[in-house]
């Protein structure tokens, strides 16, 4: 593909810092933030300086790392509930678990937590008239806020009703790269839009080319697809906030945690430098003459004000005539200790994730050299994330799931319900460490008498009811009765 051309400008200056700034929180999740990274440096280091760093470093980046570890609520797929058969939809077979949905929200609560907002937008593939497909189906995507400009209703003031989202295209007819606008407006329920536009630099919109791109002209009106049996139209796509704030976007909401991981990067960089630096200490030569690596005109003697060298190289010395006083033959001491180096840039991620509303009881920090440096999560915050996250993210879920049953129903023929969905999400695993050390607690408890044998069940089996538990203390009880037969007689 040919070289795109510049993205687009937001409508208004407002828009185009937020869209950059939520731009540098992608590219920090995805991994492609060298180019924001070395900027950074030379705000730190003279520029000759930082070309003497040489490569920058990547592998520090609490922003990924933290939210990484906290999106732990589709680690195991999420259980869907409904009062009527929703299998068509939800099922081992079903268009929900065809798509790929909750695999693909195990990325997106990451972009949730780290971008503050990102969407996840539903299409019915196949996308156009006789394009080829083995099932016609469901189709989920992520899209982070830096490709979206969308405005809401004063009523909803963090709920979209103009949604428009660039998008790079190829031309069918001069094959060349260009930005195109997805619009999905129903500001005006009445006349619904859904058409795509060229997007002009300076982010205003252009020439409309629906039928170049979706092979019909724009829908309006009644002609809008998306929209519920009751005649409503919405927007295919959900909008997931990270917090509650009543606002569209909460861009800069813990932005220490950004900039943090590019001064954390920075730091890196250097420290690696220091090793190499520790490798290869600055020496020094005074009332010496250097010789070797090489000759000029052929005379072995010829003065050198500096050799690059390595360990393997044979360096020869001869006297300076005009030196009166003792030749010297030394190094200089490397700058730091690099041990003490990374000590202190984990200490600095710490930092960093506690500034961002992560208690200290709940991060784990490793600074010893022979197990390296890490930044890390416990299994209880991890638990007390997903306590605290699952509210939020299961309203807009079930929004999703509702939408997606609305377009089943369109499109693929389906009856399925259209609202009342609930989703029950898996709880994180205990640790080992935790494991035994609750079974100690219960069996100390259970021995003086504190608690009953199914309050020690249900402990150890987090999630299962008292009727449950007493089934399984029925079943232990079998297996001891039986052992005693078979050894007793």
């Amino acid at each position: 593909m040919k070289n795109p051309p510049p993205f687009p400008q937001m409508p208004n200056a407002e828009e185009q810092r937020r869209a950059e700034h939520q731009a540098l929180r992608r590219r920090l999740i995805m991994g492609t933030y060298e180019d924001d990274l070395e900027e950074e440096m030379l705000r730190h280091f003279s520029a000759d300086r930082y070309m003497a760093l040489g490569p920058v470093d990547m592998s520090s980046n609490v922003l990924e790392q933290i939210s990484r570890q906290l999106a732990v609520l589709y680690n195991t797929a999420p259980t869907v509930h409904h009062s009527e058969d929703i299998s068509e939809l939800t099922g081992s077979d079903g268009y929900v678990t065809n798509a790929g949905l909750f695999p693909l929200m195990q990325q997106a609560q990451q972009f949730i937590l780290a971008i503050n907002e990102t969407f996840v937008r539903i299409d019915v593939a196949p996308h156009k008239i006789g394009q080829p497909t083995y099932k016609p189906g469901l189709n989920y995507r992520i899209v982070t806020p830096d490709y979206v400009y969308c405005e809401s209703s004063p009523d909803n003031p963090d709920e979209p009703i103009y949604y428009r989202e660039i998008r790079l295209r190829i031309d069918p007819e001069t094959e060349e790269p260009i930005y195109v606008a997805d619009v999905l407006d129903i500001r005006n329920p009445e006349e619904p839009v859904f058409g795509m536009y060229i997007v002009n630099h300076d982010g205003t919109l252009g020439a409309d080319v629906s039928e170049k791109f979706m092979g019909h002209p724009t829908h309006r009106g009644e002609d809008y697809p998306y929209r519920y049996a009751d005649g409503r139209p919405f927007l295919p796509v959900e909008l997931y906030h990270a917090q509650k704030t009543g606002l569209l976007w909460n861009t800069f909401r813990n932005s220490q945690t950004c900039y943090g991981s590019l001064v954390s990067s920075c730091l890196t960089s250097w420290a690696i430098h220091l090793i190499r630096d520790c490798s290869y200490p600055q020496r020094y030569v005074a009332g010496l003459n250097i010789s070797g690596l090489g000759v000029e005109n052929g005379d072995l003697t010829s003065r050198r004000a500096a050799i690059a060298t390595d360990p393997s190289s044979i360096l020869m010395f001869y006297s300076d005539p005009e030196n009166t006083g003792q030749p010297l033959v030394g190094q200089f001491e490397p700058g730091a200790d690099p041990v003490k180096m990374f000590e202190t840039i984990a200490q600095y991620e710490y930092k960093v994730a506690t500034a961002a509303g992560l208690s200290s009881s709940v991060l784990k920090q490793t600074a010893d050299i022979r197990s390296g440096f890490s930044l890390s999560v416990s299994r209880d915050g991890q638990r007390q994330a997903s306590a605290r996250y699952a509210p939020l993210q299961s309203y807009y879920d079930e929004r999703l799931l509702a939408k997606s049953a609305a377009l089943c129903n369109r499109f693929l023929g389906t009856n399925l319900p259209e609202n009342d969905y609930r989703i029950q999400y898996g709880q994180v695993p205990q640790s080992p460490e935790e494991i035994k050390a609750t079974r100690e607690d219960v069996l100390a408890k259970l021995g003086a008498g504190l608690i009953s044998p199914i309050d020690a069940m249900q402990t150890l089996n987090p999630g299962i009811d008292e009727n449950t538990a007493r089934e399984m203390l029925l079943k232990i009880k079998r297996k001891i009765q039986i052992k005693c037969i078979i050894f007793f007689g």
